[in-house]
């Protein structure tokens, strides 16, 4: 954990472009823009990409950069585009030397930026991942949380992968693998670092760098998303060990199933035990929704991921 003081530092140094992406974010962007006034450490260029929103969003973003033009926020318009297109048309503006990305519907947290920075100065790493907290209105809210952030407990330096919902790359490493693929709806954050990796270009965890992300609403948004981040993968030709564990675990219970019916449903019982057990400490006051939700989420990762095999690595160029 880094604790250096900003004077025995020398990453103001740093040029940082910030950039984030939005879409019909009405409801959550001013929170996101105050969220980065109060930045401890702002970037000397802050690029929002809109890919055509239609409820005032891009309204909103221009009136209050014309009030708060020390910001140095730019608004470009990309009607259409996908998170990768937009991203690199952002990079193609990029002044910095170096580049954080966020979401547009997060809050951030007052040092976010200021932690990706001093992480990068610490540990001299091209790619400073940082971590996400989940902000549940609701137990159910609070029980989906495992199911789409790393969390603290599960946090280590050889097992995380960052995303651009809190992320700080290197322009030249940024090019080096030629920036996030244009064609991916989805993962394409994650086919970034895996391309990184492949470039032998490893990456820091900066854990106090904290971006707070909402959960979906209702089931509904939850399991279309899980769906659709599975379909997504599969579409950019990444296949997850998480997921071939998941097709095994059912091969196994309906195998068994042939032989002793009471055996399989023991199993199936201890597997929903376990789905309680792994994230109790995270959702105590939710734990009665781990099993369904694990099921659902098993359930809908299966079949995108078969539907969309006929489409294996098709948006790779």
């Amino acid at each position: 954990m880094v604790k250096q003081s900003i004077k025995s530092t020398n990453y103001k140094k740093l040029s940082v472009s910030l950039i984030a992406t939005v879409l019909n974010e009405l409801q959550s962007i001013e929170a996101f823009l105050d969220s980065y006034k109060q930045q401890t450490l702002l970037a000397s260029q802050f690029i929002i990409v809109d890919a055509g929103s239609t409820d005032g969003t891009a309204q909103l973003i221009e009136k209050f950069a014309k009030k708060n033009r020390l910001l140095k926020i730019e608004l470009v318009v990309l009607e259409n585009s996908t998170r990768g297109q937009a991203r690199n048309a952002a990079v193609a503006k990029a002044k910095g030397e170096w580049l954080a990305f966020t979401d547009a519907g997060c809050v951030l947290e007052s040092d976010w930026l200021e932690q990706l920075v001093m992480e990068q100065v610490h540990s001299q790493q091209q790619v400073v991942g940082g971590w996400f907290r989940g902000l549940a209105q609701s137990r159910l809210q609070e029980a989906m949380v495992p199911y789409f952030l790393q969390l603290p407990r599960q946090l280590s330096t050889k097992n995380f992968i960052p995303t651009s919902r809190s992320l700080l790359i290197s322009k030249k490493a940024f090019d080096t693998v030629r920036g996030f693929k244009e064609e991916l709806i989805l993962s394409e954050d994650y086919d970034l670092m895996l391309r990184l990796r492949a470039e032998k270009i490893s990456w820091a965890l900066a854990r106090r760098a904290i971006v707070n992300w909402f959960p979906p609403k209702n089931y509904r948004t939850f399991l279309w998303k899980i769906a659709a981040f599975a379909a997504s993968d599969i579409e950019a030709g990444i296949v997850r060990p998480k997921v071939l564990s998941i097709y095994g675990r059912y091969l196994v219970f309906l195998t068994v199933s042939i032989w002793s019916i009471s055996l399989a449903v023991l199993l199936l019982l201890l597997y929903f035990s376990w789905s309680i057990i792994k994230n109790y400490h995270n959702c105590p006051d939710a734990w009665y929704y781990l099993p369904f939700l694990q099921f659902s989420t098993d359930m809908a990762i299966m079949v995108a991921s078969l539907f969309a095999i006929r489409n294996f690595n098709s948006r790779v160029a």
